[in-house]
């Protein structure tokens, strides 16, 4: 991400990082808005302007911790706001259990499969946070996971429910140990060669249970990540929970599940408000 920055400031004479102002991240702003891609000659999606932005901002952030740059004007500078959209094919509350018992057709690794599952739809983890537990992170007794270097490079604590932690223990204590060579370290769930599990299998493994649960939607991780937060917003959760539950840095990241109230929206409107108790009909 920092590539392109480095290059474009190189054009420009730039060549301290103390000469990173305002004005040169505004000039870098409109260079990414007026940018073609070469084959194509498309622009750059609103989102990549931004997390390029970002990049530069984050370097700015750590050298300025640093004592590096002096200055921290970059808190100031706007970044292009993205519109979230409310993701689609989010598996419904009576959708997840078909998918969990795919895992009953794969044998001594479906009990593996099966922790995954329940790991990641109790607490909405990432599927980088998924594969980077070690055994170590699962707090048994207080029934709290401890998420290390999430989005961001922040660590969290996490609750997880009792029947996660249930398949977790049932997968230590029959199967890991069968799995562990010297190659395992800590890692929580480990691949059939004993290694730490990667996050393309997790991919590959999640999405294919979901498809093979009959539901009719599609996804993967982030699929159960998004019902873990839409399904607690729709029983009452309150949004600053949420956030800090699936670790986002900003609220607006949580605000696209606020749809799920619409869900009820008129179930509510019906039952409370006084004009929605009389008759539609003219008198």
């Amino acid at each position: 991400m920092l590539q392109m920055f480095l290059h474009w400031s190189e054009q420009q004479g730039i060549s301290e990082v103390t000469q990173v102002d305002l004005a040169l991240l505004e000039c870098y702003r409109k260079y990414l808005h007026r940018y073609r891609k070469h084959l194509d000659h498309s622009p750059l999606e609103l989102s990549t302007q931004r997390m390029r932005l970002m990049a530069v901002t984050g370097l700015l952030k750590r050298l300025h911790a640093y004592g590096i740059v002096l200055s921290d004007d970059y808190t100031k500078f706007p970044l292009p706001k993205v519109h979230r959209r409310i993701p689609k094919q989010i598996p419904d509350e009576d959708e997840i259990d078909p998918i969990l018992h795919q895992t009953l057709m794969k044998g001594r690794m479906g009990l593996r499969d099966r922790a995954i599952l329940e790991v990641c739809y109790a607490t909405g983890m990432r599927r980088a946070e998924l594969a980077g537990l070690d055994f170590r992170d699962v707090d048994f007794k207080h029934q709290m996971v401890t998420v290390r270097k999430g989005k961001g490079g922040d660590d969290r604590r996490v609750p997880i429910a009792p029947r996660a932690l249930d398949w977790v223990e049932k997968y230590l204590n029959e199967l890991r140990g069968r799995l562990a060579t010297v190659a395992s370290g800590e890692a929580l769930f480990l691949s059939e060669t004993g290694k730490r599990i990667q996050k393309s299998k997790l991919t590959t493994m999640v999405g294919g249970y979901i498809q093979r649960s009959g539901i009719g939607k599609g996804g993967s991780c982030h699929a159960l990540r998004h019902a873990t937060a839409t399904h607690m917003m729709r029983h009452g959760a309150d949004i600053r929970y949420v956030q800090e539950m699936l670790g986002h840095q900003c609220i607006e990241s949580t605000q696209i599940y606020t749809h799920v109230t619409v869900t009820n929206l008129q179930g509510v409107y019906i039952r409370t408000h006084p004009a929605a108790q009389v008759p539609g009909r003219l008198r």
